[in-house]
């Protein structure tokens, strides 16, 4: 049975939209598990409104507000089913979301080298795919669908629970946001994925979301934020991509007045990189990474 998660906060106007796709689902084996994020906006009395004769269960958990990854890891811990399925609360399912995703779980379900399934993510306003198209039925790892097989966009992303409870989000005081690839990258290095590409998840970005918000969370979350640089440059399969992200690593962390060498696992790679950013930061060297950095700079500085 899937678990199906819905992380929110203050976003009790789209619920409805995303609860329409789960009632229009042409199997209903599964359960909506919400994690209300700390909502001031009757969040709670909707879900109250809904819960009754439909035909799946709901659960909903009221906690105080500490970020989406906070939100995660209580999910992870209350699921009680054999697989997990994120859908954000401004997204939707295709209606024969969950019977596709239940014929394919039959696939991997004793493969034990399979942490789960991931497909392309679709818009909503008009159905194309978020990024490149995924390719079809074939076990790989999240890391080599990206830096290999040169994939870009956003995922559908099941996983099997069993294995998601292993690999929780570390949670940081005072900090409310983490990017996810600090759990799915460490996943993604003993696991592969069975890929699909059937039109199953629909989103849309909105004005107040994460990606919109990108720079102001990286600047209003230093640690977090280096967790993740930390975790692409210590799991890149590719050893050019490997060096670009320690080097903006390293540069984050001085900027931010993090010891970013204390749990860095490549520490020799570190030794050798770390005069190369003095380097950059004085003669404004232009690579892609430092460019990144001091547009994010400059963006702060608007805020």
């Amino acid at each position: 049975m899937i678990t199906i998660f819905t992380p929110t906060y203050n976003r009790k106007h789209l619920l409805e939209r995303c609860f329409k796709s789960l009632v229009n689902q042409t199997n209903h084996n599964f359960e909506w598990l919400i994690i209300d994020d700390g909502s001031t906006d009757g969040t709670k009395e909707y879900i109250n409104k809904i819960s009754s004769n439909i035909p799946f269960k709901i659960t909903y958990i009221y906690q105080k507000n500490g970020g989406k990854h906070r939100a995660h890891n209580t999910a992870v811990k209350k699921c009680k089913n054999d697989y997990f399925l994120i859908l954000d609360s401004d997204d939707i399912l295709d209606e024969k979301c969950v019977e596709i995703l239940n014929k394919k779980i039959k696939k991997i379900n004793n493969i034990e080298t399979i942490s789960g399934i991931i497909g392309n993510r679709f818009r909503i306003d008009n159905k194309k795919v978020i990024g490149t198209e995924i390719p079809n039925e074939i076990m790989i790892s999240g890391l080599e669908l990206y830096q290999k097989k040169g994939f870009k966009g956003d995922t559908l992303r099941l996983y099997k629970t069993k294995i998601l409870k292993n690999y929780l989000f570390p949670e940081i005081e005072n900090e409310n946001f983490i990017y996810e690839n600090v759990v799915f990258d460490k996943i993604d290095t003993k696991y592969k994925l069975l890929t699909i590409n059937n039109k199953l998840y629909y989103g849309e970005y909105q004005e107040n979301g994460y990606t919109s918000q990108s720079n102001k969370l990286k600047k209003n979350n230093p640690i977090g934020y280096s967790l993740s640089l930390k975790s692409s440059a210590e799991t890149a399969v590719v050893f050019r991509k490997k060096v670009n992200w320690t080097l903006l690593y390293i540069i984050w962390c001085r900027k931010m007045k993090i010891n970013g060498f204390k749990n860095f696992k490549k520490k020799i790679l570190y030794i050798i990189l770390e005069p190369v950013t003095w380097v950059m930061d004085f003669i404004k060297y232009p690579c892609f990474f430092y460019n990144l950095f001091k547009k994010e700079e400059e963006e702060w500085k608007k805020n």
